[in-house]
C-alpha cells in the first residue's frame, strides 16, 4: 500500500523565553512538504554559551500536554547541561501555545516560564528527564536530575516536582515547587531521575534509577521508585527491582504506564543474549502492588537479539496498547496489553539501526512516532536526525511519512527526545527535541544551542 502523506499542523515557537515579557517568534520555510515552521530555542545567554562550546543540550528531553486553561499545548523542554551559577547544572523551559477554537495557532504564545536548578550541585543534569500530567486546575511537572548530589548520596540523583498553573493570559506562568524525591541513602551514582513517568491520572509517579546497585547486589542492576499522592501529600509507595537482578541490566532506564500496569525497560539485560534487553510489567496499585505481572524478552529477529537493547524506549499508545523500542537492531514491537494475562504481540516494525530507529518513541491513540536521531539530513548532514510516523490501521501500523528538521544540523539529533498529545479537536501533535541544532546561532562555527519543534 502506498504510504499516505502525513498531514500534521506544524506549529513552533521561537524567541527569548524569559520569566517576563514576550518576544516575537521567528519563522522559516520548513523541509516538510512546504509547511511553515517556527521553532523554540533557548535564550540569548544560552546561545552565547554555546558559541563558546558550552552546549546546553536544549531539547535533550521534552514533554507536552493539553493545557486545560487555554486548550492549547503546554511544552516542557529540558537543557540538562545549561549553565547556572557558573557551572553546568541544567534547566527546563515551559511555553504555552494558544488554543483558540480548539486548535493551536501558529507561533502564538500566551505564557512561559523557567525552572532553574535551585540549590543543586554542578553537573546535576537537571532536565535530563521531564514529564507533564494535566489536571482540572493545573499541571504537574516532574524534572529529573540524575547527576545531582542528594539525600541519597553523591551523584545519586533527585526528582523535583512542580505545580504549573494554566495560562489563559499572556505573561509568566505561576510555577510552584512542591517536593523533592530522593533515593534511599547509600545510592551513590544511582542516576535516580534518569527517567520519569506519571500514571495517566497523575496520582502516581515512577522514577527510574538505572545505575542503582543493591546492597551486596550486582552493579548497575537498576531500580524504580513509585510515589503516590493521597490527600495532596506525596509519599513513596514501593521500590521495584528486576526479578533476577544482573550486572549492567539498567532496570529503570525507561518507565511508563499502561492503565494501572507499571512498565519498566531494562535494555542492558543479557538473559537471552548480551545486551538483548527485557521489559517488565508490574502491578502498580492495590494489595499486590509492585509484584511482577508479566515480562517480555527481546524478539529473536533475523539479525538476532544480541545488542538489541530492547526496552531502551517504551510508550503507552492508549490504555491497552504498548510500543517497545530496541534500537540496537532497529525494531519497534507493538503489543495489546489485556487487563490480565500476558501482552499479545501485534506487529514488529523495522528500521535502520544505524539511524537509531526506535531509540525514542511517542504516541497518540492513532499515531506512533519513532525517533531516528542519527539519520542523515535532507542535505546529507551526518547525524541530523529524522522522525518516522506510523498510523494505526486495525491491529496494524502503516508508515505515513517522516519529518525532519526545518534546517538540518550536523549531529543535530532531531528526534532524540519526543512527546505527543491529542488536542481538543482530536488532532495529533508531536514535540521533537533537537539538542544539537544550530538554528539559534548558525552563523557561529561549531555552535549547537539546541531547539525543539512542535508539529
Amino acid at each position: 500500500m502506498r504510504p499516505r502523506v502525513l498531514m500534521l499542523q506544524l506549529l513552533l515557537v521561537a524567541g527569548v523565553l524569559s520569566p517576563v515579557g514576550l518576544a516575537a517568534a521567528r519563522c522559516l520555510s520548513g523541509s516538510n512538504g512546504g509547511a511553515m515552521a517556527c521553532y523554540l530555542v533557548p535564550p540569548p545567554d544560552a546561545v552565547s554559551e554555546a558559541t563558546l562550546g558550552q552546549r546546553g543540550e536544549f531539547g535533550a528531553s521534552v514533554a507536552v500536554t493539553l493545557d486545560p486553561a487555554s486548550g492549547g499545548a503546554l511544552c516542557a523542554v529540558g537543557a540538562p547541561t545549561a549553565m547556572s551559577a557558573g557551572s553546568p547544572r541544567g534547566s527546563v523551559r515551559l511555553v504555552a501555545l494558544d488554543g483558540r477554537d480548539g486548535s493551536l495557532r501558529p507561533c502564538s504564545r500566551i505564557g512561559q516560564g523557567v525552572v532553574a536548578p535551585q540549590g543543586l550541585s554542578a553537573h546535576a543534569r537537571f532536565g535530563a528527564a521531564v514529564d507533564l500530567s494535566k489536571g482540572s486546575t493545573g499541571t504537574l511537572l516532574a524534572v529529573g536530575a540524575p547527576g545531582a548530589n542528594s539525600a541519597g548520596g553523591s551523584r545519586a540523583g533527585l526528582v523535583r516536582l512542580y505545580s504549573v498553573a494554566g495560562s489563559s493570559s499572556p505573561g509568566p506562568m505561576p510555577i510552584a515547587e512542591l517536593v523533592d524525591f530522593n533515593p534511599e541513602p547509600g545510592s551513590d551514582g544511582a542516576a535516580f531521575g534518569a527517567s520519569v513517568a506519571f500514571r495517566g491520572d497523575g496520582k502516581q509517579l515512577a522514577v527510574g534509577a538505572p545505575s542503582a546497585t543493591a546492597p551486596a547486589g550486582p552493579s548497575l542492576a537498576g531500580a524504580v521508585y513509585v510515589y503516590g499522592c493521597e490527600s495532596g501529600e506525596w509519599s513513596l509507595e514501593f521500590v521495584a527491582t528486576a526479578p533476577a537482578p544482573s550486572v549492567a541490566a539498567t532496570f529503570g532506564h525507561a518507565v511508563g504506564w499502561v492503565g494501572d500496569t507499571l512498565v519498566v525497560g531494562s535494555p542492558g539485560n543479557g538473559e537471552i543474549a548480551p545486551g538483548a534487553g527485557r521489559v517488565y510489567g508490574l502491578v502498580g496499585a492495590g494489595p499486590q502492588q509492585g509484584e511482577l505481572r508479566w515480562e517480555l524478552a527481546a524478539p529473536k529477529t533475523t539479525g538476532g537479539a544480541a545488542g538489541m537493547r530492547y526496552g531502551e524506549s517504551l510508550v503507552a499508545v492508549d490504555g491497552s496498547t504498548l510500543a517497545i523500542g530496541g534500537w540496537g537492531r532497529g525494531v519497534v514491537e507493538v503489543f495489546k496489553v489485556p487487563a490480565s494475562g500476558d501482552p499479545v504481540h501485534r506487529v514488529l516494525l523495522r528500521g535502520d539501526p544505524t539511524e537509531g530507529f526506535g531509540l525514542r518513541l511517542a504516541a497518540t491513540p492513532d499515531r506512533l512516532f519513532v525517533g531516528c536521531p542519527y539519520a542523515p539530513g535532507a542535505g546529507g548532514e551526518s547525524g541530523a536526525g529524522r522522525l518516522k510516523v506510523f498510523e494505526r490501521s486495525g491491529s496494524l501500523w502503516e508508515p505515513t511519512g517522516s519529518l525532519g528538521s526545518a534546517e538540518p544540523s550536523l549531529n543535530g539529533e532531531f528526534g532524540v527526545a519526543l512527546g505527543a498529545y491529542t488536542d481538543g479537536v482530536n488532532q495529533a501533535h508531536v514535540l521533537v527535541g533537537e539538542p544539537g541544532s544550530n538554528l539559534a546561532c548558525r552563523t557561529e562555527l561549531g555552535c549547537a544551542a539546541g531547539a525543539a519543534f512542535l508539529y
